[in-house]
């Protein structure tokens, strides 16, 4: 599965925690506890905005992980 736009509503609902996920991959898990917790302190465009550009590179730099397309697949189908 190839990654989705940055742009995608997805992403922004993740790191917002508007929608929540089980995600399999740890590295991801642990990135976005610290993830939604600042952006829930700090809801700026600009600090959503940069949570989806660090959770996005988590799962290009590990798109080929099993784990990790199974996530991506969870996500966005």
């Amino acid at each position: 599965m190839s990654l989705p736009a940055k742009g995608s509503k997805e992403w922004s609902d993740i790191v917002t925690g508007k929608k929540t996920f089980t995600f399999k991959f740890l590295a991801t898990k642990i990135l976005l506890g610290r993830l939604t917790r600042s952006v829930s302190e700090n809801p700026s465009a600009e600090n959503i905005k940069a949570g989806i550009d660090q959770l996005y590179d988590v799962f290009a730099k590990n798109a080929h992980i099993p784990s990790v397309q199974e996530d991506l697949k969870t996500i966005f189908g």
